[in-house]
């Protein structure tokens, strides 16, 4: 991983988010957050297999000192995958998904990808609001893919280098 910079640039109103890596002495905190906010959670062992792998990027995030959220993405080829995303319940609506998302996109643009891809609920309309706020777009639709409830998931995917059109003409090459 590229050695991050400690902290998120804020405006006026927005707090400092610093970003560090995650380890499995987080796990605890980051398990109470996964819990609470999603309906089919990841697994302490999901959670510890991301930690393991080498193609993974587990980040979490503080505001003054105190945990408040996490990402956990993957790299295949060009390509980053981010497979959880939360931010503590108590803290949200602040702006701060925003900022650790900004942040993290900054990050992958100085490294050799051309995307990043994601999958949301479909009916998650304040993620997807935060996605399309962040240039991501729907480009896809999982049927059925999510569980506890069943629910379709939008595919979401935002160039970081150059534009979506010029992916997708790259796919029309293949």
């Amino acid at each position: 991983m590229s050695e991050l910079s400690p902290t998120i640039t804020r405006d006026a109103e927005r707090p400092v988010v610093a970003l560090r890596p995650m380890d499995r002495g987080h796990l605890d905190a980051v398990l109470a957050i996964e819990q609470e906010g999603f309906t089919n959670p990841w697994r302490r062992s999901d959670f510890e297999s991301a930690l393991d792998r080498a193609d993974s990027q587990c980040l979490m995030a503080e505001v003054d000192g105190v945990f408040v959220g996490y990402t956990v993405g993957f790299f295949v080829l060009a390509e980053y995958h981010l497979a959880d995303f939360a931010i503590h319940a108590d803290r949200r609506r602040q702006g701060l998904g925003k900022a650790l998302l900004v942040r993290l996109l900054a990050e992958l643009a100085s490294r050799p990808l051309d995307y990043a891809t994601l999958e949301v609920r479909a009916s998650n309309e304040a993620a997807i609001g935060l996605y399309e706020g962040l240039d991501f777009r729907t480009v896809a639709i999982r049927r059925g893919y999510y569980s506890m409830p069943t629910e379709d998931a939008l595919v979401m995917i935002r160039a970081l280098r150059g534009s979506l059109s010029d992916w997708t003409a790259g796919i029309r090459g293949l």
